[in-house]
C-alpha cells in the first residue's frame, strides 16, 4: 500500500510541476513587454540594414578622398565612427545585451569610437605598473642530424 501511495503522490507532483511550467510559459508569452520589443528588433534590424549601405558610401567615399587627396576627410572619420557606435549600440540591443534602445529611441552616438571613450574612463595606474621580467634566452640544441652527420 505503501508504494502505490508513494507513486501516486509522485504523480500528482509530477502534474503539480507540469501545471507550474505552462504557468509560467503563458505569463512569458502574454508578457506585452517582450512583444513590444521584438517590434523594437525589427525595427533596428531593418535600420541597421539602412546604416550598412550608409557606411559602404563612407567606406568608398573616403576611399577616393584618401586616393585623391593624400589625406583623411576629419567630417567622414567622425561619422564612420559614429556610424560604428550605432551598429554596436544596435547589436548590443538585439542580443539582449542591453535594455538601452539605440537611436532613433535614443540618442545618436558621440563621434568618438568605442575603445576611445573607455579609454577615456579608465585612469591609468602607473604606480601599480611593476616593469616586466626578462626572459631567459630560450637554449637552442643541435638538431639529430646534424650530430649523426658529423660521427660520419
Amino acid at each position: 500500500m505503501n508504494d502505490s501511495t508513494n507513486t501516486e503522490q509522485a504523480k500528482t507532483e509530477e502534474i503539480k510541476n507540469k501545471h507550474q511550467k505552462t504557468e509560467a510559459l503563458k505569463k512569458h508569452v502574454m508578457d506585452a513587454g517582450i512583444w513590444k520589443r521584438l517590434l523594437f528588433m525589427i525595427l533596428f534590424t531593418i535600420l541597421y540594414s539602412a546604416a550598412e549601405v550608409v557606411l559602404a558610401v563612407v567606406v568608398v567615399f573616403q576611399f577616393l578622398t584618401v586616393l585623391i587627396t593624400g589625406a583623411k576627410n576629419d567630417k567622414v572619420l567622425s561619422f564612420g565612427a559614429q556610424l560604428c557606435t550605432y551598429a554596436y549600440q544596435v547589436f548590443s540591443y538585439l542580443t539582449f545585451n542591453t535594455e538601452a534602445r539605440p537611436y532613433p529611441m535614443g540618442d545618436w552616438p558621440s563621434d568618438k569610437p568605442l575603445p576611445e571613450k573607455a579609454r577615456a574612463a579608465a585612469k591609468p595606474k602607473a604606480a601599480s605598473r611593476k616593469p616586466a621580467a626578462k626572459k631567459a634566452a630560450p637554449k637552442t640544441e643541435k638538431p639529430a642530424a646534424d650530430t649523426a652527420h658529423k660521427a660520419e
